[in-house]
Order: structure tokens, then C-alpha cells, then sequence
């Protein structure tokens, strides 16, 4: 048998990948973590567009009179002095508190400021500590991609969602001042005011979020996050307090504490300073990730769960046991708010009870309501929370739907354990979870009730109402991932948060069709937090909730696992 000599034949080279399927991840780190980081971003979006529309329609709806807005200054001239710069300089906002941009700017700009800084902090501290951890970074390094060229596509994805949902944030803030808003009162919001509005709020993301990347090669994902977290808690509460010292002088929020665009004061200079700092951070985390390596870090972690609820009894356990940090995440962060509005409303309360005409227009938007309440005030908020309760239920769907992205679930099947059975134990997992953060909420409402001095029985009761719509999110997901795909499961959760939030929100002032209306479950739960209950929405809510896990659980027995 004769053989040929010569050169071997070349390997076929692979033809290149569009630039629409790197955009959805194959091909690219980038496109990956874009896809990867989803839900993240429709949640982040949906809460900061969300909050702009609620405080268009809030103002001009609850103080429509000029007689109205000059009360909004004896309001906030009721909280004490030592808590003021918590909120905002108002010796530059002066007199136009009781416009729509002072307002938000006083009462609701830490609230944006803060909860984007988390979002960013949490994902940058695990976008490459959390994988190396995992393990899952390994084959991505194992490929010919250098460390430094992963770590900047995956810094690159985050940034472009933060930086979108700015856009979306600022486009909302001009679109709900200008469409519900009173020019005449001084609540247009020009374009450049919100983009002012915007990057100041990610350049602070950028700021605390870069001293998480940077530490997370050092102290991994949860000891940077906390670290990155304690720091912009100390700094915002130090520049608050104004208590002086070098912390003062570190603290970005006291570098652009002049910087007010909502009224129309700007001071880019501070700004440009957070974002160039920011960006600083950012660059050293990148060097720190090329030079170290994978998953080494120091050690430093958050204390671990106790042994009795890791999920070591069953798989409604071992799913309940996964879905706990995060129901004790947004719980603690629904704590801390039912803390912060009700511990305010004793001072709010004293201020309407000695406004005739503050204490008229109330009474009229809010008839039988008791402004000496906790749940009198906490009624205001009731949309804000409600779209912060739905979103955590979508990421419990989230939590339940990775077992079979994350290819979990293909091990668990290979037990005596039914695909139903699965679904059904995810489900009520799902469902404890929205339990454990309702309760948390309930108990800052609570506190927060305690510290104002007033009573919170209503609102206690009616913390049931943001439960019980979690739960019947937590129902939509799992019925489409059961019976469709959970790769899609938690999105298409969060899409039905945002719509349900946005026909409640804008049907009535607009004058949309009682029945576009009707569609929205929030629509059907009447005013809990003061004790007035709509029943039909109690019922849709449980029904939804335990007839969705149950025809995920049929529709899971029907089509192949992914």
C-alpha cells in the first residue's frame, strides 16, 4: 500500500459570525454578557423609567395649585435640619422645592442615586470574580482570548446597559414633566436637565461600581461588593451628617452636592470629576484580573447560610435553599425602605395636619384616608412598591428557570424525580421567597412606624397586597417556562411587570379606555395600605399564583428539556 508524503491538508477555517448573532452572544464575550445580563437590565430600566413617570403623574395630580406647591416647602421644612443634606442642598434649591424637579431632586434622587449604584456594584463585583468562583471562566480563558480582552468585553457590556438605562431614565424624566407636569408651576424638565439628571446618577454607578471591579480580584465577588457597599453608605451618610474629616473630602456625593440639574443647576465639573475617577477604577480592576490568577482572591465573604435551610431535604428544600439570598437581598432592601418613608411620616403627618390646604387636596385624592397613619402615606407609594415586589418575583423566576439553562436540571432527572414534580417544588421555593420578603418589609414598615410615632396597623396588613402580587408573578413565569421555555420565563415575567405598572399608571390621567385599565392587576387591589381591600384582585392574584405553577408543571411533562 503506497502513501503520499507531503504537507497536511489545512483545517477549514470556520466562516464568520454575524454581527446580529454576536450581538446576542455566540461569538462574543461581549454579545454573551449582554444576553447573559437581560433581565438585569429590563428590571433597572423598568424601576428608573418607572420612578420618573410615578413623580409626573404624583405632583401634578396631589399639589395642583399654586397655593398646593408653596405648602411642599413647609412639608420639607418639617424635616430635621441635622437630616437635610441627605437629601439634597436645599439652600441652592430654595423656592423651587415645590416645583417637579425640586421635588424628585429632594425626595427621590438618593432613592435613584443609590439603588443604581447597587445595581452596579453587585454587577461588576461577580462579572468575573463570581464566574472564576464558579469555574466557568476557565473555558472562556481556555480560549484565544487574552484575560485583559475578557475582562474589557465584559466591563464594556455592563457599562452599555448602564449607560442605556440613563437614557432611559433621562427620556422619562422629559417625557413625564412635560406630558403631566404644569409649566406654569415650573415642572417642565428640559432634556438637558435630565441628561444632567442621568449621568450624574451613573457616574456615581460608575464610581462605587469600579471600586467593586477593583476589588474583586483581590477579595472576590462578595467581599467587594460589601466592602464597595459599606464605602458608599459611609460616604453618602458622612456627606449627609456633613460630620467633616477626610471621609468628607472622599465622598463623591459631597463633590457634586452643588450639581442640581432638575432645577436647572449644573456643576459638570464635580461630575466629570466622579466619572474620571470612576473610569480610573474601572482601568485598575482590569489590570488587577490580567495579572492575578483565576479565582484566587483573599478570602474575605459575607457569613454563610445556617446548614438548615441550604436545601439538603427534597428538592422543594434544595430549591428554597437557592431562591433565600436573594428573597433576604430584596428583602433587606424593602426594609430599609418601609424604614426610611415611615419613619418620615410621623414629621409629614404633623406638617398636613396644619395645612388646611394640603390637608383639603389630600383628603380629596385619598377620601376616608388617616394622614396621622403610616398607611396613609405609604398609599403614595403603593406603585413604586409594587413594581419593586413584581420585579423580585421575576428574579426568583429567574433563580428556578437556571437550573435547566445552567444544565442542572438534566442531573436532577437522572433521581426519581418527575419533571412536574420539579416545576412544583420551584414553584412553591418561588413562592416562600416572595414570603420571606414581604415579611422583611412588613417588619421596616414596622420599625420605621415606631421611630415616627404612628400607628401602622393598615399598613402592616396591607403589606400583604405586594406579596401577593409577587406571587402571581412568580405564577406567569413558571407557567411560561414550563410550558414554553424558561430561557425566557423571568423576561417575560419583568415585560408583564412593566406593562401592568405602566396602563396603571397612565390609563387614568390620559383618559384611556376603562378597559386598557381594567388589564392591570394592580388596578384590582383597591387601597391596602388604608385598609380598603378589592377582593377580586386578591382572588386573581392567588389564582394566578397556583394555577400558573400548575400548568408549568403540565407543560413541563410535555416537551423536551433544553
Amino acid at each position: 500500500m503506497a502513501v503520499q508524503a507531503g504537507s497536511p491538508g489545512r483545517a477549514t477555517a470556520f466562516p464568520p459570525i454575524p454581527l446580529r448573532r454576536k450581538l446576542y452572544g455566540f461569538g462574543s464575550i461581549y454579545g454573551k454578557t449582554i444576553r447573559d445580563s437581560r433581565l438585569a437590565f429590563i428590571i433597572a430600566a423598568g424601576l428608573l423609567g418607572g420612578m420618573a413617570l410615578v413623580m409626573g403623574v404624583a405632583v401634578s395630580n396631589i399639589f395642583p395649585t399654586p397655593a398646593a406647591r408653596l405648602q411642599v416647602d413647609a412639608l420639607f421644612g418639617s424635616v430635621p435640619e441635622s437630616m437635610m443634606r441627605l437629601f439634597g442642598n436645599v439652600d441652592l434649591i430654595g423656592s423651587k422645592v415645590g416645583t417637579l424637579g425640586g421635588y424628585v431632586t429632594f425626595k427621590y434622587s438618593a432613592i435613584f442615586a443609590l439603588g443604581t449604584a447597587i445595581w452596579s456594584i453587585m454587577a461588576l463585583s461577580g462579572t468575573l470574580a463570581g464566574e472564576a468562583r464558579r469555574g466557568s471562566l476557565d473555558f472562556v480563558a481556555a480560549a484565544p482570548f487574552g484575560k485583559r480582552r475578557i475582562a474589557l468585553e465584559k466591563l464594556a457590556a455592563h457599562l452599555t446597559l448602564l449607560w442605556l438605562a440613563m437614557v432611559v431614565l433621562a427620556l422619562m424624566t422629559t417625557f413625564s414633566s412635560n406630558v403631566f407636569g404644569d409649566a406654569d408651576l415650573g415642572d417642565h424638565i428640559s432634556l438637558l436637565s435630565s441628561a444632567g439628571f442621568a449621568l450624574w446618577i451613573g457616574c456615581l454607578a460608575m464610581f462605587f461600581g469600579g471600586l467593586a471591579f477593583a476589588l474583586a480580584p483581590l477579595l472576590g465577588r462578595a467581599g467587594s461588593a460589601g466592602v464597595a457597599g459599606l464605602a458608599m453608605a459611609a460616604l453618602w451618610i458622612t456627606n449627609g451628617l456633613n460630620v467633616g474629616g477626610p471621609l468628607l473630602l472622599l465622598s463623591p456625593f459631597n463633590w457634586t452636592f452643588d450639581h442640581i440639574p432638575l432645577v436647572g443647576i449644573y456643576d459638570w465639573p464635580s461630575v466629570a470629576l466622579v466619572g474620571l475617577m470612576g473610569v480610573a477604577l474601572l482601568v485598575i480592576g482590569v489590570e488587577l484580573f490580567s495579572r492575578r490568577d483565576l479565582g484566587v482572591t483573599a478570602g474575605l465573604s459575607l457569613p454563610q447560610l445556617p446548614a438548615a435551610v441550604l436545601g439538603v431535604h427534597g428538592p422543594t428544600s434544595r430549591a428554597f435553599g437557592d431562591q433565600l439570598p436573594r428573597a433576604l437581598s430584596w428583602g433587606t432592601g424593602l426594609l430599609l425602605i418601609g424604614i426610611l418613608y415611615t419613619a418620615l411620616a410621623g414629621s409629614l403627618a404633623d406638617t398636613i395636619s396644619s395645612s388646611g390646604g394640603l390637608l383639603d387636596s389630600f383628603s380629596v385624592l385619598f377620601p376616608g384616608a388617616d394622614f396621622s397613619s403610616v398607611g396613609g402615606w405609604m398609599q403614595f407609594y403603593a406603585e413604586l412598591l409594587f413594581i419593586a415586589a413584581g420585579f423580585a418575583g421575576a428574579t426568583f423566576v429567574a433563580k428556578w428557570a437556571s437550573d435547566e439553562g445552567d444544565g442542572r436540571l438534566e442531573m436532577a432527572l437522572t433521581t426519581p424525580l418527575a419533571r412536574s414534580r420539579w416545576v412544583a417544588a420551584g414553584g412553591v421555593a418561588a413562592l416562600l421567597a416572595v414570603v420571606v420578603t414581604t415579611v422583611l418589609f412588613a417588619a421596616g414598615v414596622g420599625i420605621g412606624s415606631a421611630i415616627g410615632g404612628l400607628s401602622s396597623g393598615d399598613a402592616l396588613l396591607g403589606c400583604a397586597s405586594l406579596g401577593l402580587y409577587a406571587a402571581a408573578i412568580v405564577g406567569i413565569g413558571v407557567a411560561v417556562g414550563g410550558v414554553w421555555r424558561t430561557s425566557i420565563a423571568a423576561e417575560i415575567a419583568a415585560l408583564v411587570v412593566v406593562v401592568t405598572y405602566l396602563l396603571d399608571l397612565v390609563a387614568p390621567p390620559l383618559n384611556l379606555p376603562d378597559w386598557m385599565h381594567q388589564l392591570a392587576l394592580t388596578a384590582h387591589f383597591g387601597k391596602p395600605m388604608i385598609g380598603e381591600w378589592d377582593m377580586v384582585g386578591v382572588a386573581a392574584c392567588l389564582v394566578i399564583a397556583v394555577g400558573g405553577i400548575l400548568l408549568g408543571a403540565w407543560g413541563m411533562r410535555r416537551r423536551d428539556v433544553d
